[in-house]
């Protein structure tokens, strides 16, 4: 005889969260680009029956080719009969008006996944009790005679598990083809997924940021590496995109002071010798404030500098729907436990390149990560980077589908004709043309870039 602990848990509602199911639904519905996802998730993972039909409903539409919306799911849904026999699944679901009630209660559409990661975690859960229950039933031998002892044990132990989304799946070569097609057809519609850099005489001649990518930008030190990429993540965060800025070097304030020195127009040296009259002062609030307004990017303040770090707050902020672009300055300075005897540990950074250029195909982003080029350059007559100069940076040349290279023929000709200019030569683009250089006015009292003749610094109010 069971005793009433037994019974109570015996009587329970099966642990389930109608929320999440609601919201998992709404979320396909809403943006149909979110059910690559999560179409793995069985019917059977849903509690409740009518979210299971609903389920259902939206696989046989994608299998079809069809969108998931309120034309084509209700007449999915009409053409299936009810459970009960005598009705369609449409009226046993609640309707169209049900349907429509989906789509207002998803809270956010990119949390999808996050929702189908709770109805599996519950539909496991259910699995596992359900499992239990008839391991208890066959050891009291409710029903049928009691289980020998032996095959108990060995039922007990196969908990049966839903099955994991795979890592790695088969593209067929038609499907490749038709996935370049609409690519190409995306480009075409101007439309590209890439992001760009902002700077009208780069993008020129460099193809942007694409989704997976890892680019890397070099120079030697004093070149304006960490303020080309700082100048390139507040051009693209104006376009309403998440971009997240990891300084291994420097503190956010350090980083926001000279792009608002430059915007307000206070000299940087004024400001850090404490000479900025109350005027001055005026000017950078003023700034800041239309910086703010504009979209600015994220600085992440992160003590713990391991690789492993970085993927895991990565990976953190791409499922909040909160990265479309990270920016790491700088490559050399990433702890990897066991190799941090040398930051140039040609090893080392190849572990690192490698592992950066896996974490932006995993998160579906654009990583851009900065590299200080060897001393090896200073001593050739022209001191412009080459390829060649990575060649002893560990996979660096290998792993990078873009590298870009800053050059300023005035930090080291005093003569130049060129003063205040930087070059930023495009070594290797795995989307565009190599070995092309594109020249960018370097304002070297702010330590800022700016386009030579297309870009104007916007006035104050």
């Amino acid at each position: 005889m069971t005793g009433p602990n037994e019974a109570r848990l015996w009587d329970r509602t099966p642990p389930f969260d109608e929320a999440a199911e609601i919201a998992l639904l709404g979320g396909v519905m809403t943006d149909n680009d979110q059910w690559a996802n999560v179409s793995d998730l069985p019917p059977e993972a849903f509690y409740r029956v009518n979210h299971r039909a609903v389920w259902t409903a939206m696989r046989a539409l994608k299998t079809a080719g069809m969108a998931i919306d309120l034309v084509n799911l209700p007449g999915e849904l009409s053409r299936t009969q009810s459970r009960l026999g005598n009705t369609t699944a449409l009226e046993d679901v609640g309707g169209v008006s049900f349907l429509i009630g989906l789509g207002e209660q998803v809270p956010f559409a990119f949390r999808t996944p996050e929702y189908a990661i709770t109805v599996r975690d519950l539909y496991a859960r259910r699995l596992a009790l359900n499992h239990t229950l008839e391991a208890a039933r066959a050891g009291y031998g409710i029903g049928r005679d009691p289980m020998p002892t032996a095959q108990l044990q060995d039922f007990i132990s196969k908990v049966p598990m839903p099955t994991q989304r795979a890592t790695s799946h088969v593209v067929t070569g038609p499907q490749a083809d038709q996935d370049a097609i609409e690519y190409i057809r995306l480009l075409a519609s101007g439309h590209s997924p890439a992001i760009g850099s902002g700077f009208p005489d780069l993008d020129k001649v460099f193809c942007g940021f694409h989704p997976g990518s890892l680019t890397v930008i070099g120079a030697r030190p004093s070149m304006g590496k960490s303020s080309l990429a700082i100048g390139i993540s507040e051009r693209v965060a104006t376009k309403g995109k998440f971009v997240q800025v990891l300084s291994l070097e420097m503190k956010a304030a350090q980083i926001a002071m000279r792009q608002l020195c430059h915007a307000a127009r206070v000299p940087l040296g004024e400001a850090l010798r404490g000479e900025t009259n109350e005027a001055g002062l005026n000017r950078l609030q003023s700034a800041a404030q239309r910086r703010a307004l504009n979209g600015l990017p994220n600085y992440l303040d992160q003590p713990d500098t391991t690789l492993q770090a970085v993927e895991r707050l990565s990976s953190h902020l791409r499922q909040a729907g909160r990265l479309d672009l990270l920016v790491i300055d700088y490559l050399g300075l990433i702890s990897v436990p066991g190799r941090d005897g040398d930051e140039n540990d040609t090893q080392k950074l190849g572990i690192i390149s490698r592992a950066l250029k896996t974490l932006a195909i995993q998160l579906d982003i654009p990583v851009v990560v900065l590299h200080q080029l060897n001393r090896s350059l200073e001593s050739r007559p022209n001191k412009r980077p080459l390829m060649s100069d990575l060649r002893q940076s560990g996979r660096i040349e290998e792993d990078a589908d873009n590298i870009l290279f800053v050059y300023r023929d005035d930090y080291y000709n005093k003569d130049t004709d060129q003063p205040g200019v930087a070059e930023v030569i495009v070594g290797k683009q795995r989307q565009g043309e190599r070995n092309v250089t594109a020249r960018l006015k370097f304002h070297s009292e702010s330590a800022t870039f700016q386009s030579l003749a297309s870009e104007t610094i916007p006035q104050l109010l």
